[in-house]
C-alpha cells in the first residue's frame, strides 16, 4: 500500500509531539488551584505596547475603539514601576481604549467588559524592540475582531497605516478571515462570520501559542476559562486527510473527547510552509464570556521565547483578569508556586490607592495579571 505523503508528514510530526519523553514532563499544574477557589471574573483589558501613541490611537480607532479614558499619569510610585518589572520611576503615554462608545454612567475599571485594550506608549525607560515577528512566536502573538464587512474594515485599516499579511479568505465554515499588522507590526486577524450575529463589533478572542495544550489550559482554567469543545486539528489541505486516521493518532491523547480535524486557510496562506499542523482550543471565561485561543503548533513548531523581564516590549503584552478578592488569590496562587514579578502593587494613587495588580507567568512563562480592591495603606 502506497503511503499518503500528507498522511505520513502528520503522523512523524505527531509523534514527535507525544512520544518525546519530555512532552508532559515539565508541566506544573496538576497541584493548581481550581476555578471554584479563586475569584477571577473576566477580562478587564490586554495591553498593547506601541512606538508612537498618536499614529497607533489613529489606527485603532480605525479598527473601532473610539472611546478612550485617560491618558493615565505619566509616572507614579516606585512599586508600581516594579509590578511592570521595572527598577526606576517611568514616564509613559497610555489610555485605555474601548471598542466602541463607552456608557454614559461612570465605569468601575475593575469590572470586566471584554472591550478595553490599554494602549501605551513607554517613554523612559523607551523600548524600540520589534514585536513577534511571525504568527508561530511563543506567547500573545494576535487578537481577533469581529467585523460586518471585512473589505471595508481592511480599507480603513490600511489607510490607518496597517500592512496587510494576507485574506480575506473563506473559512471552511464560511467565515471570512485576514490577517494584518498594525504601524508597529503586531499582527491583528479580522472575522466576518458567516452565520447571523450581534452586529456590535467585539473581541472575539486573543491567540496564545503554548509549547504544551493540555499543560496550558489546565492553567487557564485555574483562571475560569473553560474549553469549548476538544482540541483541534487545523492543517493545510484538511480535507484530504481522514477524520479515521487522526482519531487513531490522538484518541488516546485525550480522555475526553477525540479530535475533530479542521481546515484552517488562513493559516495555510501564511507562507508557513505546506503541511501545516497546529492544535487549536478555544477557552471562554465562564462569568463575562472573555475568549482566548490557545494554539500549539507542530509543523512548523513554535519558535522563540515569550517576552520577559520588564513589560514594556513592543506588542501584546499581558491579559489583566479581574479578581474581586485580588490578596486572598495571590496568597493562594504563591502557595502553589505560580511565579510573580513582584508583589501587590497598589495602583495608582500611592498610599490612598484603591485598587492593585500584580503580574505572573503562566506555564510557558507568558505574562498574565490580577487586578483588584485593596484597603488603602494607613502607614
Amino acid at each position: 500500500m502506497n503511503a499518503n505523503p500528507l498522511n505520513l508528514s502528520l503522523f512523524v510530526a505527531c509523534w514527535v509531539l507525544f512520544a518525546s519523553p519530555g512532552a508532559h514532563s515539565q508541566c506544573a499544574t496538576d497541584s493548581l488551584p481550581s476555578a471554584d477557589e479563586l475569584h477571577i471574573t473576566g477580562m478587564i483589558h490586554f495591553n498593547i505596547n506601541v512606538r508612537d501613541y498618536e499614529r497607533s490611537r489613529e489606527f485603532y480607532r480605525a479598527a473601532g475603539f473610539i472611546d478612550q479614558i485617560g491618558p493615565f499619569p505619566e509616572t507614579n510610585t516606585i512599586e508600581v514601576s516594579r509590578g511592570v518589572g521595572l527598577d526606576q520611576l517611568y514616564r509613559l503615554y497610555a489610555e485605555l481604549m474601548y471598542l466602541g462608545k463607552l456608557p454614559d454612567e461612570p465605569m468601575d475599571l475593575t469590572v470586566p467588559t471584554g472591550r478595553f485594550v490599554d494602549l501605551i506608549d513607554w517613554l523612559d525607560p523607551e523600548r524600540l524592540n520589534p514585536p513577534y515577528s511571525a504568527v508561530n512566536h511563543m506567547g500573545l502573538s494576535y487578537f481577533t475582531l469581529t467585523t460586518t464587512d471585512i473589505d471595508d474594515q481592511i480599507e480603513a485599516l490600511i489607510v490607518a497605516g496597517a500592512t496587510m499579511v494576507v485574506g480575506p479568505v473563506a473559512d471552511g465554515n464560511g467565515d471570512r478571515l485576514a490577517m494584518l499588522r498594525d504601524p508597529d507590526g503586531i499582527f491583528l486577524k479580522l472575522l466576518q462570520p458567516s452565520t447571523e450575529r450581534d452586529n456590535t463589533p467585539s473581541i472575539e478572542n486573543i491567540n496564545i501559542n503554548v509549547s504544551d495544550l493540555e499543560c496550558s489550559q489546565r492553567f487557564y482554567e485555574m483562571l475560569g476559562l473553560e474549553a469549548q469543545s476538544s482540541p483541534t486539528m487545523a492543517l493545510k489541505n484538511a480535507e484530504s486527510v481522514q477524520t479515521g486516521f487522526l482519531q487513531g493518532l490522538f484518541g488516546k491523547a485525550q480522555s475526553k473527547s477525540k479530535h475533530a480535524v479542521a481546515s484552517d486557510r488562513l493559516t495555510a496562506a501564511l507562507g508557513l510552509g505546506s503541511g501545516v499542523v497546529k492544535r487549536d482550543l478555544v477557552m471562554r471565561h465562564r462569568t463575562d464570556g472573555a475568549q482566548v485561543q490557545l494554539s500549539q503548533w507542530v509543523k512548523p513548531e513554535v519558535i522563540g521565547t515569550p517576552y520577559s523581564g520588564a513589560a514594556t516590549h513592543i506588542g501584546i503584552n499581558r491579559i489583566n483578569w479581574a479578581s474581586s478578592d485580588v490578596e486572598s488569590d495571590v496568597a493562594l496562587l504563591k502557595s502553589h508556586g505560580v511565579e510573580f514579578l513582584s508583589p501587590i502593587a497598589p495602583c495608582c494613587d500611592g498610599k490612598a490607592s484603591t485598587f492593585g495588580f500584580i503580574m505572573f507567568k503562566d506555564p510557558d512563562g507568558i505574562y498574565n495579571q490580577i487586578m483588584g480592591t485593596i484597603k488603602p495603606r494607613e502607614d
